[in-house]
């Protein structure tokens, strides 16, 4: 009851201090010698309604939970929880039921649907730069140009959001014990020390079982996120936009770095270095043969997912080795990343249309990631209750910290703050000393490798991704595992890449980037 009753308080002084900013209404609060009578007191506007379904997976168990009804008394709003899930969301809308806030999980080609169905409101730059001035600030310090994303037809949809994790790049772990068995003391720096370490941990039996059954590494079979450290080596992601040499915009599929990748890793597929079952393997299954101890080397994961690794690693024996990104053809260490640009929070199109709503939606949206409080409540619930400040860091207290459905029933994460972990503000709260030490030690140094144009809404893109990405799938799968000179079969790949659409797909991609870099000069 302590706890409550404090935050309980705590939000009603926040009332009375915010009601100036969030709610248009007094200039202030007057002392009780000069307070006005009760007769002359203005009357509490009626609360506005806000129709929300900002997450798709993480919705609240119940309507008028602690964190709504924290946010309600606040702000002076009425939510209504739309919570649709998955594709259950686009019925909805497709049915007329249209939220004022949109699923954080929206992609590009999903917001060029609903801006051309008139669905989704446009917004002014200018007014979310009004009303955001710190969120904007935070935003534009990760990338200046996080505002591209949500440019379609000449308008702006959305506020811009950053993944701010995104910012840093994939990193390879290694077994430990495995590297000192074939006489290693450290990580492997280059490619071909890769290599070196790649056909021990096959061949030389590292876990000292006296039987072949362990491999280097394994991938998932198709997609983006495969493969991370050799494609890195080479300087290309096969699955995103890159800069030619002419200045046009490519696809790194199509590059002589990505070929020249394929042919290595025909190589090693065949002299059994590389996991057979990589073709159905995926990140679940990855996972469990690192700690199965089945393969020595896992790429998949960036810093915030190897920090959480930490106790199972232990619990399993392995002594995780962290590498940096392996110095191969491209001359440098370089790690791929998917970049920290997002598509914005979109709104309905019924918020467009009233002036009122909209800026009270913006001045919520600001304090959810200006103010300590209120972030804090929004993403970690009830202080003494769910968390603990400890170093500065929110930490997760029992039963909360293990129990998903307690989470949901306070009503605390991703949910009524949709731009958790997108100010670099409020990062703070996310790191103890020890998660942030390791962010910085296993990053160091890192050069990344992006998407040229990051999520962009493309025409082309909407139109033949459904046929490229699995041209693309099958070309590289049947490369890796086959017998035929790549040499000569790219050159086929890649002219039937450009037929079947990727032709008119770089035309755009290439005339959207020089308009950005017009724009920008």
């Amino acid at each position: 009851m302590k706890h409550r009753k404090r935050f309980i308080v705590a939000a009603l002084l926040s009332m009375s201090l915010l009601a100036t900013a969030c709610s248009g209404g007094s200039n202030g609060a007057n002392s009780e010698t000069n307070a006005p009578s009760q007769s002359n007191a203005p009357e509490k506007e009626e609360p506005i309604e806000i129709t929300i379904n900002p997450n798709t997976w993480f919705i609240p168990t119940n309507d008028g939970n602690e964190i709504q009804k924290y946010l309600e008394e606040k702000y002076n709003v009425k939510i209504v929880n739309m919570r649709a899930t998955g594709e259950n969301f686009k019925v909805k809308v497709s049915a007329g039921e249209i939220p004022d806030i949109f699923p954080q999980d929206i992609n590009e080609g999903d917001m060029v649907n609903y801006a051309r169905q008139g669905v989704i409101a446009s917004i002014s730059v200018d007014e979310i730069k009004q009303y955001m001035p710190s969120y904007v600030a935070d935003v534009e310090a990760v990338d200046p140009n996080a505002w591209d994303t949500g440019l379609y037809d000449g308008k702006n949809w959305g506020v811009p959001r950053v993944w701010l994790n995104g910012s840093y790049g994939f990193i390879p772990s290694y077994n430990g014990a495995w590297l000192k068995a074939i006489g290693y003391n450290e990580a492997p720096k280059t490619l071909e020390e890769y290599e070196d370490v790649a056909y021990k941990f096959r061949n030389n039996d590292p876990d000292g079982n006296g039987k072949k059954d362990t491999y280097a590494f394994t991938s998932r079979g198709t997609g983006n996120q495969q493969f991370n450290e050799i494609y890195a080596a080479y300087g290309v992601n096969p699955y995103h936009f890159m800069l030619a040499a002419d200045g046009t915009v490519t696809w790194g599929g199509l590059s002589d770095q990505a070929k020249d990748a394929l042919k290595l890793l025909q190589k090693w597929y065949k002299d059994g270095v590389l996991d057979k079952e990589f073709l159905t393997d995926n990140n679940d299954t990855i996972a469990q043969k690192w700690n199965n101890k089945k393969i020595g080397i896992y790429d998949h994961s960036m810093y915030h997912h190897l920090f959480g690794q930490i106790e199972t690693n232990t619990a399993n024996g392995i002594e995780a080795v962290y590498g940096k990104g392996l110095i191969g053809p491209a001359g440098k260490s370089l790690s791929l990343s998917n970049g920290a640009k997002q598509v914005p929070l979109l709104f309905g199109a019924q918020v467009e249309k009233d002036e009122k709503k909209r800026i009270k939606i913006l001045q919520i949206l600001e304090e959810l990631v200006s103010n300590d409080e209120t972030y804090l409540t929004t993403l970690f619930g009830i202080e003494g209750v769910s968390y603990e400040l400890k170093d500065g860091a929110a930490e997760a207290l029992e039963p909360y910290k293990s129990d998903l459905n307690k989470q949901l029933e306070l009503g605390y994460g991703g949910y009524y703050n949709p731009l958790g972990e997108r100010s670099l503000t409020m990062w703070k709260y996310h790191f103890s000393p020890e998660k942030l030490a390791f962010r910085d030690t296993v990053n160091e140094g890192t050069e990344l490798v992006t998407d040229v144009l990051g999520p962009t809404p493309l025409e082309a893109k909407s139109k033949y991704s459904a046929t490229l990405n699995p041209l693309q799938d099958e070309y590289y799968v049947k490369s890796i595992i086959g017998t035929d000179d790549i040499d000569k079969t790219f050159e086929e790949f890649k002219q039937n890449w450009l037929r079947s659409g990727g032709k008119e797909l770089l035309e755009e991609a290439t005339k959207v980037y020089q308009e950005r870099q017009a724009a920008a000069k």
